[in-house]
C-alpha cells in the first residue's frame, strides 16, 4: 500500500486589485492604501508570508480563486497550486512602465537595520 502524504490546501480569494483572504481562517491582507504609489505588490504574497509566520504549514498548497463575473460561484486565477512556502518566497510587483514580475522577496529595510536610533 502507498502511503498518504496529507497536505493542507489553503484557499486564497482575490478581491479586487489589491485585496487576499484566507477562506479557511477569515485573514485578510488589504493593501489598498498603497496603490497610489507608482509600484505596487500583489496581496496574495503577503498573506502567505502572515499564514507561515502564524505557524501553518508551508508546504500545504495554496489554490487562489476569484469571484466569477458572469455566474455565481469562483473561479481558479491559476492553472496550478503552488505551495505556500512559494508564494511567501516572491512578491508580484507592477509599476506604471513594467507589467506584473514576479521577483524574490526582500525585507523592508527595518529589518536588515537601516532605522537606527540616535
Amino acid at each position: 500500500m502507498i502511503p498518504a502524504i496529507l497536505t493542507a490546501m489553503h484557499t486564497i480569494e482575490l478581491i479586487g486589485s489589491y485585496v487576499a483572504r484566507h477562506a479557511e481562517s477569515g485573514l485578510t491582507v488589504d493593501l489598498t492604501s498603497r496603490r497610489s504609489r507608482s509600484t505596487t505588490k500583489g496581496p496574495i504574497s503577503p498573506l502567505c508570508r502572515k499564514l507561515v509566520d502564524l505557524g501553518h504549514d508551508p508546504s500545504g498548497k495554496v489554490h487562489v480563486i476569484r469571484k466569477a463575473l458572469d455566474r455565481d460561484g469562483h473561479i481558479p486565477v491559476f492553472q496550478r497550486d503552488r505551495t505556500l512556502e512559494t508564494w511567501a518566497d516572491v512578491d508580484c510587483v507592477e509599476s506604471e512602465t513594467r507589467s506584473v514580475r514576479v521577483q524574490k522577496y526582500r525585507p523592508l529595510p527595518d529589518a536588515v537595520g537601516a532605522f537606527r536610533e540616535r
